[in-house]
């Protein structure tokens, strides 16, 4: 008789139920290897969970689950399902103390350390009290702008109320204004940040993202990078005629080819109003001539053959469709040829 127990790896206690029982199997499988593998008896297992019949269905395996069908595969075992109430062998496992780690497990983590943000400590902060925030990737060009332009609204009286109302105004006013904010000498208005009615510093963003660091991206794309940061009346007007007016998108874009409509040849009305005509060269010699003019009718699909030679030139030519064309059924209306 032999005994084998194992704690869980932290890892290995976030396994789902049915994973957890066969990674019992597995284990048990590998530490008694050299007793079970190629062993002329079967090996039995007793399980008091259902869990396992999980596995025997068809199911798209995880790279973990695969690893273990392979393992499985080497053994002779059958799984005889138990009771708890009649497997002895829980009582081995189930020890006042494990409980306690098995309750602080995950308990107290982080799982995204701010040193992972490009961000100081303060804005972090600053991010995680308030629903709002002041984009990140904001230029200090930019952002000096913008709040240039806020100040001088500040001295008309437009910026100066606004900001009254926002941080201190009555509650009956403010109901109004729920979806702006005022932060670091910026408005926002449901998290982005208010470009005023200032065609210069909206240019500028658009600058920013269009022809700086995307490198004069699409239409629906500058839109999409501009309005995860930026808002202001009229801003999808504004950026269509920006990027229909830059010279480098009109220069670099790809328009599709124009495709003529294919339209069909009229059909004739009478016989040798339009013929075809195309030439038929190097032909074996035959009396002196190495090629063929053919003229068809369109109308009544007649043919008429005339000898000559591939260096025949356009006055010839005319010279053929008037000997044996024009002479037997007068001159077409039309001639099609390449």
């Amino acid at each position: 008789m032999a005994c084998f127990s194992k704690s869980l790896q932290p890892a290995e206690r976030n396994y789902k139920i049915h994973d957890k029982e066969l990674l019992a199997i597995v284990h048990a499988l590998t530490h008694f290897h050299h007793y079970l593998q190629g062993n002329v008896h079967q090996t039995n297992f007793f399980s008091d969970h259902a869990n396992l019949k999980y596995f025997t269905t068809k199911q798209t395996l995880t790279h973990r689950q695969a690893c273990w069908s392979v393992l499985l595969g080497t053994y002779d075992y059958v799984i005889i399902p138990k009771p708890g109430k009649l497997n002895q062998a829980d009582a081995l496992s189930r020890h006042p103390d494990h409980k306690e780690g098995i309750a602080s497990d995950n308990a107290e983590c982080v799982l995204l350390d701010p040193s992972k943000f490009l961000l100081k400590p303060e804005q972090f902060h600053l991010r995680a009290l308030h629903n709002t925030a002041i984009p990140t990737g904001l230029d200090e060009d930019l952002q000096a702008s913008l709040i240039d332009v806020i100040a001088k609204d500040n001295s008309t009286g437009l910026g100066k109320k606004l900001k009254e109302l926002i941080t201190s105004g009555p509650r009956q006013v403010t109901k109004g204004l729920q979806d702006w904010n005022y932060e670091n000498g910026l408005f926002l208005h449901k998290g982005l940040v208010y470009i005023p009615d200032n065609e210069n510093v909206q240019r500028k963003v658009m600058q920013q993202f269009h022809d700086n660091i995307m490198g004069h991206p699409g239409q629906w794309k500058t839109v999409e990078l501009i309005t995860q940061e930026y808002w202001w009346p009229g801003i999808m007007e504004f950026m269509k005629s920006y990027i229909k007016g830059c010279a480098t998108c009109q220069t670099t874009k790809i328009k599709p080819p124009v495709k003529v409509p294919l339209k069909p040849n009229e059909i004739p009305l009478g016989i040798w109003e339009t013929i075809t005509m195309d030439f038929i060269v190097n032909l074996p010699p035959s009396n002196g001539y190495d090629s063929i003019l053919t003229v068809v009718d369109r109308h009544s699909k007649a043919i008429i053959l005339a000898p000559c030679h591939k260096t025949i030139t356009a006055e010839q030519t005319s010279q053929l469709l008037i000997d044996y064309v024009w002479k037997r059924m007068g001159f077409p209306l039309t001639i099609i040829l390449d």
